[in-house]
């Protein structure tokens, strides 16, 4: 089953797949009906849209002739090779908006393909970068000194770019000590209100279920830009996770430098190692390698594997203790061939020639064990602290040397309100004892509606939306397709947003477990973990009825849905 993590990231589930990112790059090519307009973000959009919408044509063709001939998976995939690349480096070239929606496209694993999913990926920190001139400029506007005056060294190759900043290694000349710095691009801020502002009024027109969501997200970014946010944020949330036993022993926060951090520019700890799905994928290459064959044709059967029975609701490969008792095995025999190599050359070898080879097996990850440590952080963040990491992607997380995890990128953190924070609390011990009465009840009161009222269809919605895509709740459909049908067969009319940005997370961690082939129910693990919390804080899940539902409702801030 561990191979089967090497397709998750790039994973097609049938033919509908196909026809969904189709529709997906539709709803993009809308925002044509802004060619009309004359500002930055009308620009943008034509600069987008030259090269999107001449894909959804030829996908739309090949949808259409799907309907009256039989069309192979080589034509798809002739498709997804031949636009997958250019439109996501456009979408990396314009940054701001575009590639946070890529960033977000590279989780929805079971919506786009192979092809597709390979090249969102790299919007998590490979877009284009900007000249080290341009890096140099801003720090020296932000510190009001040349910057040989506060870095020693300083390494003119990024370490990564996202869609605001470029992230570079650099030396404290204060200290010496090793530092990642974050230099935002000048005109970020500007760009993100052009997008957002172009990218609501197409919503408006062709896809209003996103419009909360954009709200919510428009929020977010505003303090997103001021890295000086960021630096506080890193330090709320890494005293938080030393409290909580997390830090030093699982996972790692690297530490701002407030003092040199300005809105602009971060200055952090630096932390070593890759993304953690790049090295987990590093590991498997190599196995394939030694192993006679490649990813490649791993990736195939595991993916024809996938297609066939469709995604799990839970995890069913090894378990974590078993896997770390392999890799314990695997260096025990290391220590002792190499221990019996060294004495042999000791001693023997003095007379016959030295064995020179020394063995060092490669060590897989223990991914049960990453994911587990992952889902516990982020609850914890949630249900205890009310103060979390709302966009934890794949390029969030880095695989230290001695495989613990690190956390990075606070920028996109969410706090909520104490009454939210336990409402939260109930919300996930209610799903993890699948009680719909009080989920019901729950969503009535916090303000959703829907046209007609049913009941099936809002726990369908809240599972997928706060707990788990696996095919028990979606039937085996994509995202998309299961959305579509929901929205069908019951449009939701007025939805909160309190917690949107909860769910976001929740979505991007199930993206990133599902990336590792450790599908996840949220649930299972923030469920006992919130019944825990409430009984500490003299509210034990049974004293929930509706009317202390109704006492403890938060403020709310209802989305009114208007459909075409």
């Amino acid at each position: 089953s561990s191979l089967l993590s090497l397709t998750m990231l790039r994973i097609s589930t049938s033919t509908a797949i196909k026809t969904t990112a189709a529709a997906a790059l539709t709803s993009l090519a809308g925002y044509s009906t802004y060619l009309y307009n004359t500002d930055e973000g009308t620009r943008r959009a034509c600069k987008a849209y030259a090269i999107m919408v001449p894909a959804v044509l030829k996908y739309r063709f090949l949808e259409a002739q799907s309907k009256v001939r039989e069309v192979t998976e080589e034509e798809w995939l002739a498709l997804d090779q031949q636009y997958a690349a250019p439109v996501v480096a456009r979408l990396g070239e314009l940054q701001g908006m575009y590639t946070k929606y890529g960033q977000t496209a590279a989780g929805l694993t079971n919506t786009f393909s192979d092809s597709w999913i390979k090249e969102f990926r790299k919007l998590e920190d490979e877009v284009p970068h900007r000249p080290i001139n341009v890096v140099i400029n801003t720090i020296e506007e932000e510190t009001g000194k040349p910057v040989g005056e506060t870095f020693s060294e300083f390494d003119e190759k990024p370490l990564g770019s996202a869609s605001i900043g470029q992230v570079h290694r650099a030396r404290l000349k204060a200290d010496g000590r090793e530092v990642a710095v974050k230099v935002q691009y000048p005109e970020s801020e500007a760009i993100f209100r052009t997008d957002i502002t172009a990218i609501r009024d197409f919503c408006e027109v062709l896809a209003p279920e996103h419009l909360v969501t954009l709200s919510v997200l428009e929020k977010q970014n505003a303090g997103e830009v001021d890295y000086r946010n960021e630096a506080n944020n890193l330090i709320e949330v890494g005293r938080n996770m030393k409290e909580a036993g997390f830090q030093p022993r699982e996972a790692v926060v690297p530490r701002a430098l407030s003092e040199l951090s300005t809105r602009r520019m971060l200055v952090m700890e630096l932390l070593p190692g890759p993304k953690l799905n790049d090295g987990i994928r590093s590991y498997y290459s190599a196995w394939a390698q030694k192993n006679g064959t490649t990813i490649e044709k791993l990736e195939a059967e595991a993916k024809q594997k996938i297609e066939e029975e469709g995604i799990p609701a839970k995890y069913d490969g090894p378990s974590a203790r078993k896997i770390e008792g392999y890799r314990k095995y695997l260096e025990t025999k290391d220590y002792l061939i190499n221990s019996s190599i060294a004495i042999y050359n000791w001693t023997i070898g003095h007379i016959l020639p030295k064995i020179d080879n020394r063995k060092t097996s490669e060590i897989p990850p223990n991914t049960p064990r990453i994911v587990d440590t992952l889902m516990r952080i982020h609850g914890h963040q949630l249900l205890k602290n009310g103060f979390f990491n709302a966009d934890p992607h794949g390029g969030n997380f880095l695989l230290l040397p001695d495989g613990r995890i690190g956390l990075i990128d606070y920028g996109a953190c969410k706090r909520l309100t104490e009454k939210e924070r336990v409402t939260a609390c109930v919300l996930y011990a209610a799903l993890h004892r699948n009680d719909e009465e009080m989920l019901y009840n729950m969503s009535t009161i916090g303000g959703y509606k829907s046209k007609y009222g049913r009941k099936d269809i809002l726990m369908k919605l809240m599972q997928f939306v706060y707990n788990s895509y696996g095919k028990d709740v979606t039937g085996g459909k994509n995202i998309q397709q299961f959305i579509d049908d929901l929205k069908a067969t019951d449009p939701w009319e007025e939805t909160p947003d309190n917690f949107v940005m909860a769910s976001f997370m929740s979505i991007r961690l199930r993206s990133v477990a599902l990336g590792m082939n450790h599908p996840v129910k949220c649930s299972e693990w923030w469920g006992p973990m919130a019944e825990k919390i409430l009984k500490e804080e003299g509210h034990p899940y049974e004293s929930w009825d509706y009317d202390k539902l109704v006492k403890n409702r938060p403020e709310l801030n209802v989305f009114k849905q208007k459909w075409n």
